[in-house]
Order: structure tokens, then sequence, then C-alpha cells
């Protein structure tokens, strides 16, 4: 099977997010013997190719043109060229409107438009939103199949978006397989020392606009005043982000005990995760929260709000806690921080449910989709054929 790929965000070195993602499936996909076809509107980072399985991929990227341009005309040709089977856009848009193959979208969430919900008028009608919002429609419209990441999700798309509940496959996440290699205790010193970690610590990462709820995070912990313990925050937030934080810590007395990491690299975050008492995901929206298999993979015990896909991902492999009440967490900080038998049973617990999650699995079930979708298309694609000929 040949399987073209809309790579475009490859083109950045970020293995974050969505390139996590797209990485990820496509070397466990060239593992089980997918002829992959890469198509950019620049060169892919080598560092991205660098992680696939040799000989499964072939990478090209067009000249420089403007990307609607590229998405509906250089895109749609180079399929036909190559005689891709199936094209897959992986990013919750980027497929033309007309290819000679089917076509599949993987939509993370709704998270576009349930954001809406909180945008001024000016804001929700901006150029950009107009612009990003046809983007989105169009990918939606023209997929044949689409792929989201949790039931949540699946829920969300039928609801909000209207998507018949027949055209969408759910195909779970899981970590990146640099969480499930052991971590040294040499590794774990050198990252303590370089984030000048001396304490015993409560770990977040990820992102910090309004959705995160890191503030409420910091407030259980000022609330829970476990002895001896910092709160660590990994991330890079934004100038207003950073300023709004920093006053919250401020006015709870926490400036000597919650540290901001800033950006982490990649290759400290299983270190981080590993040593931390316990990491806590405070969202109140999230497609997947792919943090908490990063956490349960290194047996870090795991606290995840009650909220969309966070208890369907987190599964048996930590416990969770309401967001309109504090007190929940507030008792979980103090227990972990307090109880060595808890922690190891939620050790336990997170390891176990790490091994339900593995991209091998993720891969297999879009293969799957990928086959189900050419099984119907095939009757036409043969009418196609035959009247050409």
């Amino acid at each position: 099977m040949r399987v073209g790929f809309n790579a475009c965000l490859l083109s950045s070195p970020n293995t974050r997010g969505l390139n996590r993602y797209l990485v990820n499936l496509l070397t466990e996909l060239g593992s089980l013997g997918t002829d992959l076809y890469l198509y950019s509107d620049r060169q892919i980072h080598p560092g991205h190719l660098a992680r696939l399985v040799p000989g499964s991929f072939t990478a090209r990227s067009s000249r420089s043109m403007r990307y609607p341009i590229w998405e509906q005309y250089w895109l749609p040709r180079q399929c036909r060229a190559d005689n891709i089977d199936i094209l897959h856009s992986t990013h919750n848009f980027g497929l033309p409107w007309i290819t000679h193959c089917p076509r599949v979208l993987t939509l993370h969430d709704a998270i576009f438009h349930v954001r809406a919900r909180n945008l001024t008028v000016r804001q929700r009608y901006s150029m950009k939103r107009l612009i990003d919002g046809c983007y989105h429609r169009a990918a939606r419209s023209s997929a044949n199949h689409i792929i989201t990441v949790s039931n949540c999700s699946r829920c969300d798309l039928i609801d909000l978006l209207g998507i018949a509940p027949h055209r969408i496959t759910v195909t779970l996440e899981a970590a990146d397989p640099l969480f499930h290699a052991p971590v040294s205790d040499m590794e774990r010193r050198r990252v303590r020392m370089r984030y000048k970690l001396d304490k015993r610590y409560i770990f977040y990462t990820g992102g910090w606009e309004s959705r995160k709820n890191v503030p409420f995070l910091l407030r259980a912990f000022a609330a829970a005043s476990p002895e001896n313990v910092d709160l660590v925050l990994a991330g890079e937030p934004a100038g207003a982000q950073r300023t709004n934080i920093e006053k919250i810590v401020a006015e709870l007395c926490l400036e000597e005990r919650v540290r901001l990491l800033g950006w982490v690299p990649d290759q400290d975050l299983p270190a981080l995760y590993g040593e931390a008492l316990c990491f806590v995901y405070p969202s109140e929206f999230e497609g997947f929260g792919l943090q908490l298999c990063e956490a349960m993979a290194m047996a870090c015990p795991v606290f995840a709000s009650r909220a969309t896909s966070l208890p369907e991902i987190l599964g048996s492999g930590g416990d969770t806690f309401s967001l309109s009440d504090p007190s929940e967490l507030i008792a979980l900080l103090g227990r972990v921080t307090q109880d060595v038998n808890y922690r190891n049973h939620l050790a336990g617990r997170a390891l176990m449910r790490s091994g339900d999650l593995r991209w091998r699995s993720t891969a297999e079930r879009t293969l799957g989709v990928y086959e189900n979708v050419l099984s119907r298309s095939l009757p036409a694609k043969a009418v196609v054929e035959t009247t050409a000929g």
C-alpha cells in the first residue's frame, strides 16, 4: 500500500504535539511494510527522517509557492504521479478538494470550535480565524474518513460538528519510545543538577493557555503546602501567560517553592517524570493528553482532572480530581507526598496502564482504516479507470 502524507509540519524541528503523533505513526507504519510518501512545501527536517525506518519512505518537497496552491494543486498532482493509494493529513486540515485517491483526515479534537465560545465577536470573526475555519471545514468535507484520538473527541466531533458517527474511527495515541527506556541514576542526577532540583517535587509540563488551568494547580499546591516539596512547571509560556503565573505565585507567597523551568528538551523529560513525586494535569479540555502517557510510561504517579478525555486516557493508571472543588486535589497532593506505599501503588498502576497504549496498536488500527476506505472506493475507482481506458 502506498500512503501519502501531508507532512508540511515536519519542516519544523519541533518534536511535540502533532509532530510527535505523525513521526511515531510513520515509524510504526514503516515497520509494518507500508510505503510512505511524505509531501511538504519545504524541506522536511532531517531529525524527523532519522527516526523513520530506513527504506520505508520517500520525501518530496515542492518549490516555493503559496500554501493554498500547494495543497490544492501541487499535492494532488504529485499523489497521482506517485500512484498513491490513499492520502492522509494528520493535523486537522490539509486535504485537497479533489484527488485521484481516497483521503483520510486525523481530527484530534474540536478545540477550535470550543474555544470560539470564549472569544469576543471581533476575535471570532478575525480574518485569520475565518481562513482557518475554511481550511478545517474543507478538510472535513473532502475526507472519506476521519480518525480521532479518543472516544471523548469522537463524541465532540459528532455533537459539535455534526460529523456522521460511521465516518469516525478512534485510534488512541501512546508515549514516545523515549519514555519507555530505562533512565540511569547518572542521568537522573544530571537532570537534577541542570535544573537545580535539590528537593522532592510535584511536576507539570505542557501548555500555558487558559484551558490548561495551571492556576488551579498553583492554588491547590499552596493549600496543600507539602513540607519540603517544590512545584516544578516546565514549558515556555508567552509573555502575558508568564506574567500572570508569576503574579499568582507572588500572591500565594510561593516564590521560593515554585520553579519555572521554561522550555525543556525532550531528552530531559524522562528523568524529570521519573524523579517526580507525581505528575498533575489540571486541564479543562483535551482531545487526548499525551503527557499522561509519558508520565505513566515512566512509572510516575499521575493525577488528572475529570474533564473531557483525561479520565478515558488515564484509565486505571492514576487518580482523578474535580475541577469544581479543589479539596480533592489538595487531599491527593497531601497523600502522595506523605505515603510512600500510595506512591508505589500509583507507580504500578501507571506502568500497567502504559502497557495498554502503544504506537504499534495505533498504526495497526490506522492501517485498518486505510483498508476499509480503499475497499469502499474500489468499485468507483474501477469505473474511473475503465472510463479513462
